[in-house]
């Protein structure tokens, strides 16, 4: 347990405790996303201002519509040593620390947290590998003399927990049991009113598979609609000639490929995804923000995750699913990881046996619903990481 040593005033008003989060943007949106809403989280349940440094501001602003006009947060560009240095000169001491994804820190902010002391943290990748949790909130000495903290996300109890917000289940059952708010939404993004077949959210990276995937849909001869996030699935469908150059160019655009319905939509704000995974039936997400905002949703999924060298994602991906299909049948599992492995390269699959799976899926449709409902029940009555982090700092939770 590390306890903060705050200024006597820190205490008597918590809004003037300052943290500072730093962002270095790798995986397109990803990391920006997290970054964010973790600074939303500290800032508006740990009553913090929070100071957010980060190198692709372009990233941000794509998410996140002005940014600069969220309260309790000032976004920082980190672009070099002479702007750090005026930015710090302006900044008030931290009590709390975070590198997201264990980024470099600039000497300059070491040797501010060499003065001041505060409580650091590296805020790494979610993992549900089994090592994660044995190093989570972990100390590490460091050359400047103080301990910096490892902290783990993960769906383990012991674990650093998933961002969520404390009133994510009431808006998620507003919006499902409210057709009017659903109706507006549509309207304001100018999503179809109207489906055929499932409703399939996808928002994936650009993949060879995709042509493979389309294949299988259309083999199935049932209706399904597939909400097109984002340009790289769209991108893939047209390298492999399945669309046309013309087509799905414009948002809004519709393509109907035998008893596929292909839309593109448009690319909304990071807090608008939530209700993107509300109106589907089921999802195909990337990016860690994505897939945890799908595993709160609580609607059947399949992570398209970030590849890495040497197929360490695959190890992670592994991890997660082999934990949350403990309760599957056997068949649904085996359904289920033939076509997540095949969407994220863990081995080739035949036509065959990829249509079987799918249709297997179908067929099995509401076991899936059922375990799918479950599991996010399951991590819903965990405490989240901002709880944890509460806890572990002894900073008061809103």
């Amino acid at each position: 347990m590390h306890v903060l040593n705050l200024p006597e005033t820190m205490l008597l008003d918590e809004s003037m405790a300052e943290a500072w989060v730093f962002v270095r943007v790798i995986d397109n949106y990803g990391d920006a996303g997290v970054g964010w809403r973790l600074s939303c989280l500290l800032a508006e349940y740990l009553h913090m201002h929070v100071r957010l440094w980060i190198d692709d501001t372009d990233a941000l602003n794509k998410l996140v519509p002005a940014p600069e006009k969220q309260a309790r947060i000032t976004i920082e560009a980190w672009q070099g040593d002479a702007m750090m240095q005026q930015q710090l000169s302006a900044a008030a001491d931290p009590v709390l620390v975070i590198e997201t994804f264990g980024c470099e820190l600039p000497p300059q902010v070491l040797e501010r947290i060499r003065q001041c002391r505060p409580l650091w943290l590296n805020w790494e990748y979610l993992t549900a590998e089994d090592w994660a949790v044995g190093l989570h909130a972990m100390s590490s000495l460091q050359p400047n003399g103080l301990e910096k903290y490892f902290w783990f996300m993960g769906i383990d109890a012991d674990s650093g927990g998933l961002l969520r917000e404390l009133d994510y289940l009431a808006e998620r059952e507003k919006f499902r049991q409210q057709p009017q708010l659903q109706q507006a939404f549509r309207q304001e993004y100018g999503l179809p009113l109207q489906h055929t077949g499932q409703l399939w959210l996808v928002f994936a990276y650009t993949s060879g598979q995709w042509a493979q995937w389309m294949a299988m849909w259309q083999e199935a001869n049932t209706p399904v609609t597939l909400w097109l996030a984002g340009g790289q699935v769209i991108e893939s469908l047209r390298a492999a000639k399945l669309i046309a150059p013309e087509e799905l160019q414009q948002e809004g655009d519709i393509c109907e490929l035998g008893n596929v319905t292909l839309v593109r939509i448009p690319f909304v704000p990071q807090a608008a995804f939530d209700r993107l995974l509300w109106l589907a039936d089921a999802a195909i997400v990337r990016g860690e923000d994505s897939f945890v905002r799908a595993l709160w949703a609580g609607l059947p999924f399949f992570w398209h995750i970030y590849r890495q060298d040497d197929d360490v994602h695959l190890q992670k991906l592994h991890s997660f699913w082999f934990k949350a299909m403990q309760d599957w049948s056997a068949e649904l599992r085996q359904a289920f990881t033939v076509l997540s492995d095949d969407l994220n390269g863990a081995g080739a699959v035949s036509s065959l046996k990829r249509e079987q799976a799918w249709q297997y899926l179908c067929a099995h449709w509401q076991s899936w619903v059922k375990s799918a409902a479950a599991w996010s029940e399951m991590l819903h009555g965990q405490d989240n990481a901002l709880e944890k982090l509460a806890r572990f700092s002894h900073l008061p939770l809103k």
